[in-house]
């Protein structure tokens, strides 16, 4: 168990880390998903700020990335009343409304040579920028132009800083699985479902052995077949996985006979990546030939980090 915590520790490391070794031209490959955490993080800077002014109203942001001509992502944050009803102002419709102008005109809103169109109502406060492709429309409304424009520019400054972050070579939303090398995999079975309070796994024998069709090789030779028991606990996001190993040369017995039982290996699906992924852990000088499988549909690279990491990782196009 402590070696299991120790594992999952590790897997927080791996996936918030910063990692030296970057993927090329991988900030125009982020998932619509990290490109909305990286504009709500601008739009939480754009509330700290109006705080800081002693403002309130609503901040918007929309990103267009690069190579497309009408996605937009959009966001929102309401920092105080969504509504000025003093005023009869609602301020939601009025901050989308200067982030409609930004994006049709490309420029900040308010310019008095603009002619609106419907459904613009030509305040100032919305502020447009690029940033290596990426098309950026923010807006607040809610305080004087001025001031609203000030926020705007605010948190695009903010949205360009977090471009230009380069992610990590992995993430924790590709991490898939845990596997541990067991001695009575009967037993360790049994006793995980019941502490976890779950069916026991059924077990099955996985005959590992390359042949035409599907490859497989451990430490670069082909002609080393094994035979793992196996079977798989299903935790919600991810597997964990317990591996009973044979007599046979394996990845997994290798890491008995080192280091007794105990985590094996964390895994993560990369899609396509899988093949830029790999050359860049072998860049980063990881031993990427351990244990390379083939299955139908997909495949899978045991990567030695053991020494680093205190863990091997398992790298897989799609689980």
């Amino acid at each position: 168990m402590k070696k299991l915590l120790t594992a999952l520790a590790i897997l927080c490391i791996v996936g918030c880390a910063n990692n030296k070794a970057t993927l090329t031209n991988n900030r125009s490959d982020m998932t619509n998903n990290q490109l909305r955490e990286k504009i709500v993080k601008a739009l939480e800077d754009m509330e700290s700020k109006a705080i800081e002014m002693g403002i309130q109203g609503v901040a918007t942001a929309t990103v267009l990335r690069p190579g497309e001509t009408d996605d937009w992502l959009g966001e929102m944050k309401v920092v105080g009343p969504a509504c000025n009803r003093k005023e009869g102002w609602n301020l939601v419709a009025i901050a989308w409304s200067k982030c409609g102008e930004v994006i049709a005109t490309g420029a900040d809103s308010g310019a008095p040579d603009h002619q609106k169109m419907l459904g613009e109502l030509g305040f100032v406060g919305g502020a447009y920028d690029e940033f290596e492709g990426y098309k950026l429309a923010f807006a607040f409304s809610g305080a004087l132009s001025e001031e609203d424009l000030e926020v705007a520019k605010y948190g695009i400054e903010k949205m360009k800083g977090y471009l230009a972050e380069q992610p990590g070579l992995l993430n924790k939303d590709q991490f898939i699985q845990v596997t541990i090398v067991v001695d009575d995999i009967q037993r360790a079975a049994k006793a995980w479902a019941t502490l976890l309070n779950v069916p026991e796994p059924e077990i099955w024998v996985n005959h590992l052995e390359s042949n035409p069709e599907y490859p497989y090789t451990y430490r670069g030779q082909d002609d080393k077949p094994c035979d793992l028991q196996m079977c798989v606990i299903n935790m919600g996001n991810w597997l964990l996985e317990l591996h009973q190993v044979d007599g046979a040369p394996s990845t997994f017995r290798e890491f008995q006979d080192k280091h007794g039982y105990g985590v094996h290996h964390l895994g993560f699906e990369v899609g396509d990546a899988r093949d830029e992924v790999i050359r860049e852990l072998k860049k980063m000088g990881y031993d990427t030939e351990r244990t390379v499988g083939m299955y139908p549909g997909s495949s899978w690279t045991i990567v030695d980090a053991e020494e680093v990491l205190g863990v091997n990782l398992n790298i897989k196009p799609v689980r």
